[in-house]
């Protein structure tokens, strides 16, 4: 068993320790650190589920070679959580102590810089003396830490926006609708949506969406593996975001009160319209990466002529399910040729890439369905 002990600052804020101290690299190295990453396959209320991205090891080596540099400084501070209060701090040293076979103290901002510092000090030895800035709490539970993490990062460039949903979804699980507030309601009950069409075989939309901390595939992908061809087109915060005008319009006649029986009836439409969307474009379907209409261009306009849809299908007291949907299809020829979704396509939908275009295709494409019921 080590121990290490080094300087330290104490505070108080609203009843919440928090430390200020300089880790040496070396000690870092040796410490049981952990980072709780977010995987899509557990659900919300795994005691194992984590809410951090995988970490960039490029991105980190960039990092480790910055290290490298006679003047590089890092003044940054990893946020770090001992959740159980195992160290011992002594108020007449000012000093922390830490036990390096310990359970893990987490690490719930920096992950990238913590690696980057153990690749330069797996470089050289003398790297190891490095004085690392942290900010640690202790005794902060898992839920208050995660919440850490959404505040540091929400706004954050690169932070995507379907791994904060999934944290807020994670605590709207765990703690109850009332812990959501109003902005984040939409976000939640979207992705909620997202994942559920995303995991269920029965859904047109299965396997087609990269979820949080899910990569799409490249081509050195789909050369390893051929079956993950036509797998994870979309990436989810490309589907959140084209969920919002089904949330609004729904929100808007107050079909559900709950959070989870919003997702679950929007779910349920959203899966019965793509069902009939694939009845009409079988081709499509069956090769989604040759097509448009998997992309944000495609399934964000697609989604704009769905409220319009519903709009009048509420009005003619018509239900929202495949052979209602077909119904009001039937005379598009937009949505009944796949040539015209496909990616190589210079006069198809591609011309309409762009969220700002996304009203133009949906208006398009719901003049071609009003002209075709009329014929």
């Amino acid at each position: 068993m080590s121990r290490y002990t080094v300087p330290a600052v104490r505070a108080v804020q609203n009843g919440q320790e928090i430390f200020l101290l300089f880790i040496p690299a070396k000690l870092l190295n040796d410490l049981p650190l952990k980072v709780e990453q977010f995987d899509a396959a557990k659900p919300y209320d795994d005691e194992s589920q984590g809410y951090q991205r995988s970490a960039e090891k490029n991105r980190a080596r960039r990092f480790a070679r910055y290290l490298g540099a006679p003047d590089a400084v890092s003044p940054t501070a990893i946020m770090l959580n001992d959740r159980h209060s195992q160290t011992k701090y002594d108020p007449k040293s000012q000093t922390l102590t830490f036990d390096s076979q310990g359970k893990p103290i987490f690490n719930y901002d920096g992950q990238h810089r913590e690696l980057g510092y153990r690749f330069r000090f797996d470089e050289d030895d003398a790297f190891g003396e490095f004085p690392i800035p942290v900010v640690m709490t202790r005794g902060m539970g898992k839920l208050t830490e995660m919440l850490q993490f959404r505040t540091i990062n929400s706004t954050a460039k690169g932070v995507p926006t379907a791994l904060v949903n999934a944290i807020l979804a994670k605590l709207q699980a765990t703690k109850g609708d009332d812990q959501i507030d109003s902005s984040s309601q939409r976000g939640v009950v979207c992705y909620k949506v997202t994942e559920a069409i995303a995991k269920d075989p029965e859904s047109p939309w299965y396997r087609l969406i990269a979820l949080p901390n899910e990569r799409q595939w490249g081509k050195r992908d789909l050369a390893e593996d051929p079956t993950r061809e036509n797998t994870r087109v979309l990436k989810a915060n490309s589907f959140v975001d084209a969920l919002r005008p089904v949330y609004d319009y729904l929100s808007m006649h107050k079909i559900a009160a709950s959070l989870d029986d919003r997702a679950q009836q929007i779910t349920e439409v959203v899966n019965e319209f793509w069902s009939a969307v694939k009845g009409k474009l079988p081709d499509a379907f069956a090769r989604p990466n040759d097509y448009a209409l998997f992309r944000s261009g495609g399934v964000g306009p697609l989604h704009l002529v769905l409220r319009d849809l519903m709009i009048k299908m509420h009005e003619g007291r018509r239900p929202y399910v495949k052979d209602e949907f077909l119904t009001m299809l039937a005379g598009s020829d937009l949505l009944g040729n796949a040539e015209f979704w496909e990616s190589t396509n210079e006069d198809g939908a591609r011309i309409y890439s762009g969220k700002a275009n996304w009203p133009d295709l949906a208006k398009r494409i719901i003049r071609d369905i009003e002209e075709g019921a009329l014929v």
